[in-house]
């Protein structure tokens, strides 16, 4: 979308005041006409009324006496008035006196009947009397004209004065505003508002700004101290939270060992770390014996209970950081053991199964829990599948073989 066009505010301001000063000028104007028109028209009649008096009275005389010379005198003097546009003055026997503009002489006017000297009744001529519009337009102009000068000059020198003002008191600070608004960044909060203001001049509207700008600032600054905190404190919590969504989606709820899941991520690692490093890894399979029996003589609760102790179990035989524990199954278990060699997966896998009957065998008295494993160790290149495949083969011949036993890999007397 485009800005639309910067204009200041002294320059719409003067604009606006500009405007209303020449309406006013405007309407002064035509207040001033309609009266210099009042004006005019009281003046044409006071000469109407003079010229009734003084000449018509001469006019008769002359009339009487028959005297042109003197009537035509008489003519032009009374046209000769401001006021007066044209005169005609038709004597009863037939002679006819005209001065001033002929162009006029088809307007209407004011007659005045000239009667004989000293009697009341009859008349022995007529004279007519037209205004002149050129000395009511002359009037108008002349005083208008004179009123929109004065006028115009008053506006002038006030808009001069209030542009100023405007700059000086206005403009400038809201620009200096401004400029240091856009110039405001992260690591200028701290630097105060100072404007450059004319001497003398009073606390106003602008003096609030600066002040609002100053508690804005501190605000932020505040505001972003704060924030930091507090992005510190969440970005804590939510690495916390976070881990232990991390945690919780890779244990298994009932005995806190890993879940299958995380097994299938891990053992592939595993794998290809012994097999870079040349080293060893063996893994033992372990199934709790006759579970089901245990579930339909003592109930789920128990089965549970000797799952958690099992489990528990294992991870205190073990070592810390570097051996790890899955529930695979229902009552099926993988251990791992990285660098660790066949028969000390053996030796482990027997230390657990000792283990396992005598820990539950203290906790869970009413029962007597065993436990059948199957121990293997990587083949280079083997598969996680094919290596977990072999560890359940030989603890499914240890489950047939009559259970609570330990059957590792034989690496010369059966096929690997």
């Amino acid at each position: 979308m485009k800005k639309p066009l910067f204009r200041p505010i002294a320059t719409t301001l003067i604009c606006s005041v500009f405007l209303w000063a020449t309406l006013c000028a405007l309407v002064i104007g035509v207040i001033q006409a309609a009266y210099t028109y009042v004006h005019v028209q009281d003046e044409f009649e006071t000469a109407v009324r003079e010229i009734g008096q003084t000449n018509v009275p001469l006019l008769s005389v002359n009339i009487w006496d028959i005297e042109p010379e003197a009537i035509r005198r008489q003519i032009e003097v009374v046209a000769a008035r401001q006021e007066i546009g044209f005169v005609r003055l038709t004597v009863t026997s037939g002679q006819v006196f005209v001065a001033g503009n002929n162009d006029l002489a088809s307007r209407p006017g004011r007659q005045f009947e000239i009667p004989p000297p000293g009697r009341a009744g009859g008349a022995i001529g007529r004279l007519e009397i037209v205004e002149n519009p050129h000395a009511f337009l002359s009037a108008v102009l002349h005083t208008v004209g004179l009123a929109l000068l004065g006028y115009g000059v008053l506006t002038a020198l006030i808009c001069i004065l209030i542009t100023y003002l405007l700059k000086r008191e206005l403009e400038r600070p809201l620009r200096q505003l401004a400029r240091f608004a856009t110039e405001l960044t992260p690591d200028r909060l701290t630097v105060p508002l100072e404007l450059e203001r004319g001497p003398g001049h009073g606390r106003d509207e602008i003096d609030l700004v600066v002040e609002g700008f100053s508690v804005l600032q501190t605000g932020i600054n505040n505001h972003i101290t704060n924030l930091d905190e507090q992005v510190t404190q969440r970005t804590a919590e939510l690495e916390s939270a976070l881990a232990s969504i991390r945690r919780l989606s890779t244990l298994d709820p009932l005995t806190g060992c890993f879940n299958r899941r995380y097994f299938n991520e891990r053992i592939q690692e595993e794998l290809e770390r012994a097999e870079r490093y040349r080293r060893t890894l063996s893994v033992i399979f372990c199934d709790i014996d006759h579970f089901k029996q245990i579930n339909d003589n003592f109930g789920h609760l128990a089965g549970d209970r000797v799952l958690q102790e099992a489990a528990e179990c294992f991870r205190r035989e073990l070592r810390a950081h570097i051996d790890w524990v899955t529930r695979y199954g229902g009552e099926e278990f993988v251990v791992v053991l990285p660098e660790t060699s066949l028969g000390a997966a053996v030796a482990t896998a027997e230390r657990l199964r000792l283990a396992l009957t005598d820990c539950l065998a203290t906790t869970l008295p009413d029962m007597t829990v065993t436990a059948s494993f199957g121990v293997t160790q990587q083949q280079p290149g083997e598969t996680p599948q094919s290596l977990l495949q072999r560890a359940d083969s030989l603890l499914y011949e240890a489950k047939a073989g009559g259970r609570n036993r330990t059957l590792p890999e034989l690496r010369g007397d059966r096929p690997v």
